[in-house]
């Protein structure tokens, strides 16, 4: 039911959309225009990229992870299992973006500020993007007396991109990470990561994005670095992005620090993020 549910919000958008992503979103990429927009949406596939809303543009995601495909042919390689993150982003400004999502992955809200800094255009060769989040995880537990305090997960990020030319997007992640409460007192509370990012545009509607991010010192047994590769599809009003990825999370503490499988070992999820904009004012 979610995924039919998904396909129908996807064929809907495509049929009573009456704005194109680009109009949505800033910066833009017009030949009158000296701001360069870098990606065709605000994510690269789970990591946001620099773009974001102008103001008054509100944008409903909805992302699937299903199973990893090592799963076998009994769990349909994966598509008989599904995790989901449904999320709300709004453009308070040209230059400030916020949202909030809900995760089935351990149940986790999530809530983040994302600021631009400064954007490429003819004069300034890169953008720079400020990106805080906080992350509350709901799922019950099982130690007792565990505070609230320590469902508490906070990431924060420079994004620094550029756009090589009209086909080629490069973005450099540093990454920042606290986690209240660990498992075990080895484990670190602060994790720091650099990711990367690119886009190769085969069109003015399809591109392909790939992700990874490398953790410095995550010393939790049995978790691997996030990459991730996909296409995105522009269809007039929304971006709908199909990708491969070893994280099941789509949040960022998650993503970034809680992934357990590997592509070597066929922990590969295939996904799918469908994103659809409306212009408040």
């Amino acid at each position: 039911m979610k995924c039919l549910y998904s396909l129908l919000l996807l064929i809907s958008s495509y049929s009573f959309s009456q704005d194109n992503l680009e109009s949505l979103l800033n910066p833009i990429d017009y030949s009158t225009n000296d701001l360069v927009r870098t990606f065709f949406s605000t994510r690269i596939v789970n990591s946001h990229s620099v773009d974001i809303y102008k103001a008054g543009a509100l944008d409903l995601r909805i992302s699937h992870r299903f199973g990893p495909v090592s799963s076998g042919l009994y769990e349909l390689f994966g598509l008989d299992q599904a995790t989901i993150r449904v999320g709300l982003e709004y453009g308070i400004s040209n230059k400030l973006m916020i949202g909030l999502g809900r995760s089935s992955y351990k149940k986790n809200y999530d809530g983040f500020l994302k600021y631009s800094l400064i954007k490429q255009s003819k004069n300034i060769p890169i953008s720079i993007v400020y990106f805080s989040s906080i992350s509350i995880e709901s799922i019950k537990m099982t130690q007792e007396n565990y505070p609230f305090s320590g469902r508490l997960n906070y990431c924060n990020q420079i994004l620094v991109a550029k756009r090589l030319n009209s086909k080629i997007s490069f973005q450099l992640m540093p990454t920042f990470i606290h986690k209240n409460m660990v498992e075990k007192k080895s484990h670190n509370n602060n994790l720091f990561l650099v990711g990367t990012g690119m886009r190769y545009k085969f069109s003015n509607l399809v591109a392909i994005n790939a992700e990874y991010h490398y953790n410095l010192n995550n010393n939790i047994d049995h978790t691997y670095n996030s990459f991730s590769i996909g296409f995105d599809i522009e269809t007039g009003g929304h971006i709908f992005q199909l990708h491969c990825t070893n994280s099941l999370s789509m949040y960022e503490v998650g993503f970034l620090t809680e992934t357990n499988e590997s592509w070597m070992n066929g922990g590969i999820h295939f996904g799918f993020n469908i994103s659809r904009e409306f212009i408040l004012k």
